[in-house]
């Protein structure tokens, strides 16, 4: 990845909720273009760790630098705009239970991008038709499956055309047949070039579709390197032990 641009360097990043120390000194970086799974035992700080990457939580210290800027000093709406550049996925979906999907997908958008309605109906049409949704467009969320409201929620942070996607654990809310629409579409995503960092405990993802595998564990970083590295040759006691319940 050493040509590749520097798009999110993490720099020693630290989170605490009053005592208790979550995030304890984070360092890594995201290319452009590059997929990293982050796996690791639940409680380990990996969607904080996503949430500090979008300012959802604020670091009690350390750097986050997107494209040479440390995003952890940002107010106001400085802090929205960055926002807008980095998509975020959430287990839940988040969607909007009183719109339905098209006005779900085009609120932001013009809102605040400034978009034209008719504009961001267009691109919203074209998105839901490329993940096979087109026909769901005046559907409301209670009319949806957990799959189908996960494309949505996909889709909603495209229409941001945002430079890194973040996902919380994506399928983790889904029944097992719904789970393979949603990773086909990261798939797709990943084909595309888009930069997406990835916290799931679906390891076969990881395995197939990760440029990079990090596995966290008790707030830190205790490994990462490539799919193989880390799925056939794990060092770390505790990565192995991991491995050893999870496959």
């Amino acid at each position: 990845m050493e040509n590749k641009r520097e798009i999110l360097k993490v720099v020693d990043l630290q989170k605490k909720f009053h005592k208790l120390e979550v995030l304890k000194g984070i360092s890594t970086t995201f290319h452009e273009n590059e997929v990293v799974s982050i796996i690791g035992p639940s409680g380990g700080g990996k969607s904080t760790f996503l949430r500090c990457l979008n300012l959802l939580e604020q670091p009690t210290s350390g750097q986050i630098l997107f494209d040479g800027t440390d995003i952890c000093t940002i107010k106001g709406k400085a802090i929205d705009h960055c926002r807008q550049r980095m998509g975020m996925v959430f287990q839940q979906f988040n969607l909007f239970s009183n719109m339905d999907v098209m006005h779900n997908l085009t609120a932001a958008p013009v809102r605040i991008k400034g978009m034209s309605q008719s504009d961001a109906q267009e691109k919203a049409l074209e998105l839901l038709a490329k993940v096979g949704l087109a026909d769901r467009a005046d559907a409301y969320p209670s009319q949806l499956s957990g799959g189908q409201k996960q494309r949505i929620a996909i889709v909603r942070s495209l229409m941001m055309d945002p430079e890194v996607m973040l996902f919380d654990e994506p399928t983790s809310a889904l029944d097992p047949e719904m789970v393979g629409e949603v990773l086909d579409l990261m798939r797709d995503l990943a084909k595309d070039g888009m930069t997406m960092a990835v916290v799931t405990h679906e390891m076969g993802f990881a395995r197939e579709v990760a440029d990079r595998v990090v596995f966290m564990a008790d707030g830190k970083i205790l490994e990462e390197g490539s799919p193989t590295d880390i799925f056939d040759h794990p060092q770390d006691p505790r990565l192995q032990d991991f491995l050893s319940k999870v496959l």
